[in-house]
């Protein structure tokens, strides 16, 4: 009811003149910001206009040098080419009279033009093609001893020729010139058809860039004039005004700094930026860049449109207002209790032990919780935004495959190693589709389940050892009677039927006989033991002075054996244990890892705190456990000991499913073999 007079209230303040007055006061301010706009982005644009022709002409400017360079480049590359051919005929001709033959073949293969060889005087005694008889009757354009004169002279070893015009035909040749050995004298000449090269300068050439850049429909002209006219031109001019007839033009060009003007081209008002020229520190003239201003035109229309239509809007604007209001309030606190519900939802999501991963219809990352974060070495900063492929691509991949293939999975298990340990993990995807039937998001639910399915084994394995430590119970009590029989019958015939003759042959026999069931008796003592375990006599126990109880007695075993042994231990913890029967269970576990690591090799206990449980780690460099026996050696009576009972794992097992803990064993055939023990460090938790 509160609430209710508060609504009306809030009505009754809102009056229509405060409304007609606020809307008013808006026009005339978007009115006037709309003008200011106008002028403020005039500004802008002019401003870009400018940044985007300087930046034409500096990418001009330093086209143009890249163009010198890379002309001066490829000329170097072709005459070192040639150069090397050169010195390879000289080279030969110093040992070797060649011959046209010779010479046409090295053309060919280095694909020249020609190879010309010169005595001491400048005379051709020899060339790679064989003279044109019309080049008798013509006039040569140039003698070959003009450009090969310092080598004739002993002035130079090589010249780079260069460019030069045909000697008879229409055309024009690069070549280089080597000195021939001292012992003939005179000049080795290469040369190439140089038209390709000629046609590279002028496709990469200057006017051929300012033509194209011309072209740009953003561009109205692009020229570059000095004093005397214009030097090269987009297509669109045809003439300018000279420098010297326009104060504008003048004095950016003795200036040198960047000029800009609105002036008229063609009809056209047209954003002009001028600047001074310069390659390598030499002016080549003043650099002219007409810029369309279409867009300055078409906006300031745009503006015009735009404060016309703002009356009109805001003659609407009056009538709704009072409504975004209301609606702006109910959204506020719609809003209000959404975030409540997200944050809500949120801490939930975060806080829960299953990992959450949630993408969106193109597989970005939007919901990456902690358990998600911890299970992919990924944090949720990283994560967040992604696509889910750049971090489930590998051992996750069963989720892409489900997200590409729009098949949802339940209680799929699958294995991947974390942290350098295998995991076993239970994932469930699911998939949000909207009213048009296209994805919208999709859901990856994966809960590690590795002690939930170790406990599951144990307890199989746990269950099956109790069916059979009561069955070997059963057979025990029925063994024992006639066993003791036997014994009683064996010390008899010791004592009362002594034989005349053979009696050591018959002492031997009989204490052969008591002891065989004496060992007997002690594996039917031993599945007893088994069927009907201790109950634990749990005390708070140093978990150090336990280590070094065990350090004590197994130290001379691994010393007898030249065995390394080492214990490694991070803390000190009081362990809820029955001490005597935890003892006996690491006893067995060290001694077959002793007994499994060869001499030199080493054997390692080590002890951690992780939370709530302690973790022991008995580790050894021994042969290793066959992959199909892995799952084999927790059963009772399983062995691969010729003299073995196969009955110490089972114990050590049972002992630790009494302390409410898992052990996990990982074997590598010729590397060795590793137990993990997980004991609860609540002491509630423990069997009484």
């Amino acid at each position: 009811m509160q609430k209710k007079n508060s609504k009306s209230k809030y009505y009754k303040i809102i009056q229509p003149r405060y409304i007609i007055a606020i809307t008013i006061v808006l026009a005339i301010i978007m009115v006037v910001s709309a003008f200011f706009e106008l002028s403020q982005s005039r500004d802008e644009l002019y401003h870009l206009m400018t940044e985007e022709a300087t930046s034409l002409i500096e990418t001009i400017t330093l086209s143009s040098k890249n163009t010198v360079l890379s002309n001066a480049e490829v000329e170097n590359q072709i005459a070192e080419r040639l150069l090397t051919i050169a010195r390879t005929v000289a080279y030969i001709d110093s040992f070797k009279t060649l011959n046209i033959s010779d010479l046409k073949r090295i053309a060919e293969e280095n694909k020249v033009y020609r190879i010309n060889i010169f005595d001491a005087k400048g005379n051709k005694i020899l060339s790679s093609n064989i003279p044109e008889p019309e080049h008798q009757r013509i006039r040569e354009k140039h003698s070959p001893v003009d450009f090969i004169a310092p080598i004739l002279k002993d002035e130079k070893d090589e010249i780079v020729i260069g460019l030069k015009e045909a000697r008879y035909e229409n055309g024009t040749r690069y070549a280089v010139a080597v000195r021939r050995a001292s012992n003939k004298r005179g000049a080795v000449v290469v040369n190439i058809d140089a038209e390709y090269l000629l046609e590279f300068r002028k496709r990469i050439g200057f006017g051929k860039m300012i033509q194209d850049l011309g072209d740009k429909s953003s561009t109205e002209y692009i020229l570059l004039q000095d004093e005397e006219g214009i030097i090269a031109a987009s297509k669109s001019v045809d003439e300018m005004n000279p420098i010297e007839d326009d104060e504008f033009l003048m004095e950016a060009y003795k200036t040198g700094s960047i000029s800009t003007r609105v002036t008229s081209f063609k009809d056209k008002d047209v954003y002009e930026v001028v600047k001074n020229f310069i390659i390598n520190g030499e002016n080549f003239g003043l650099l002219r860049l007409g810029l369309a201003m279409d867009e300055v035109n078409a906006m300031e229309e745009r503006m015009f449109r735009r404060a016309i239509i703002i009356s009109l809007v805001l003659l609407v604007i009056s009538v709704i207002v009072i409504s975004i209001i209301v609606v702006n309030q109910n959204l506020q606190m719609v809003s209000r209790e959404y975030q409540k519900v997200q944050t809500y939802t949120g801490s939930i999501l975060q806080n829960m032990a299953d990992a959450v991963i949630t993408t969106d219809s193109e597989g970005k990352i939007t919901i990456f919780n902690r358990s998600a974060e911890e299970l992919c070495s990924v944090s949720i900063d990283q994560a967040v935004g992604k696509n889910i492929s750049q971090f489930m691509d590998g051992q996750l991949k069963v989720i892409i495959e489900s997200l590409l293939s729009r098949n949802p999975l339940k209680d799929f298990e699958f294995q991947v190693t974390c942290n350098n340990r295998k995991k076993m993990l239970s994932v469930d995807t699911s998939f949000v589709y909207d009213r048009d039937g296209k994805l919208d998001s999709f859901t990856a639910v994966l809960r590690d389940i590795t002690e939930l399915r170790a406990m599951e084994k144990q307890m199989q394995q746990r269950e099956k050892l109790v069916a059979m430590g009561e069955l070997a119970s059963g057979v025990a009590h029925e063994i024992r009677n006639p066993l003791n029989s036997i014994h009683m019958i064996g010390q008899r015939y010791e004592k009362e039927f002594i034989p005349e003759s053979n009696k050591e042959e018959y002492f031997s026999i009989t204490k052969v006989l008591k002891n065989e069931v004496q060992r007997v008796n002690n594996i039917v003592q031993q599945f007893l033991r088994f069927a009907r375990p201790p109950k634990l006599n749990i005390i708070q126990y140093s978990s150090k002075a336990f280590l070094n109880e065990i350090e004590t007695l197994i130290r001379p075993q691994t010393d007898s054996k030249d065995v390394e042994f080492k214990i490694i231990a991070e803390d000190d913890v009081t362990l809820p244990i029955d001490k005597d029967q935890m003892m006996q269970a690491f006893l067995n576990l060290l001694r077959n890892s002793i007994e499994a690591t060869p001499k030199g090799g080493r054997v390692s206990l080590s002890f951690r705190r992780e939370n709530l449980k302690v973790i022991f780690v008995v580790e050894d460099t021994g042969a290793g456990i066959p992959p199909e026996n892995i799952n084999k050696i927790f059963n009772l009576y399983f062995s691969t000991k010729s003299t073995g009972t196969g009955i110490g794992l089972s114990i050590v097992q049972q002992i630790i499913a009494q302390h409410n803990g898992v052990v996990f064993v990982e074997s590598a055939l010729g590397k060795g073999t590793k137990f993990t023990i997980e004991i609860p460090l609540k002491k509630e938790t423990m069997y009484a």
